[in-house]
Order: C-alpha cells, then structure tokens, then sequence
C-alpha cells in the first residue's frame, strides 16, 4: 500500500464515523504500518483521529479516537440554568 491509497483509506474510515475530516499527517514507520492522523468535528464533537495500517496485507491494525464534545449548551437552550455557584473563594468563607 502506497501514501495515496493510505490516506483514502483513512478519509474512508474517518468519514464512515460521521466525522468531517481534516488530514495531519501520514507516513510509513519502519515496522511497515501506515500512521495516518486526522483532525475531526462533528454530531457535537472535536478531537483527533489515528489509524494504523499495515502495509502489505492493508488491515487496519489500531484505532485511536480522541473524540470529545464541544462542550457546554448554548444560552438559548431552555434547559439551561447557568453555571453552577461553585465554592466560596478567599475570606468569605469564614464566618469571622
């Protein structure tokens, strides 16, 4: 397996999750598997994406999916209460 078919194949996997993807790097190591590594956004959610292939028989060998959500609602959400009160900082927590 070349560079080309490589990366299709990584775009072909990380599009298969839903995600948009945004190519970082690939390139071969020495143990013969193709290191392919995305940037991905999507349903929500952003982070990373690293797959292994190896290079003769063309198996995806590893996975790695750091995918987290964007975090937080917006403030037109019916649902939210804002943040939380949290704890007390500095004096006012003492009841001098």
């Amino acid at each position: 397996m070349g560079y080309d078919e490589a990366v299709r194949r990584g775009f072909d996997q990380c599009r298969s999750r839903g995600y948009r993807c945004d190519l970082q790097e690939a390139h071969l190591t020495g143990n013969d598997v193709w290191k392919v590594k995305f940037r991905v956004d999507g349903r929500g959610q952003k982070g990373h994406l690293h797959l292994d292939y190896d290079a003769y028989s063309r198996n995806l060998i590893k996975v790695n999916d750091k995918v987290k959500d964007k975090g937080g609602r917006g403030w037109d959400d019916d649902d939210w209460d804002g943040p939380g009160r949290g704890k007390k900082k500095g004096h006012a927590h003492r009841d001098d």
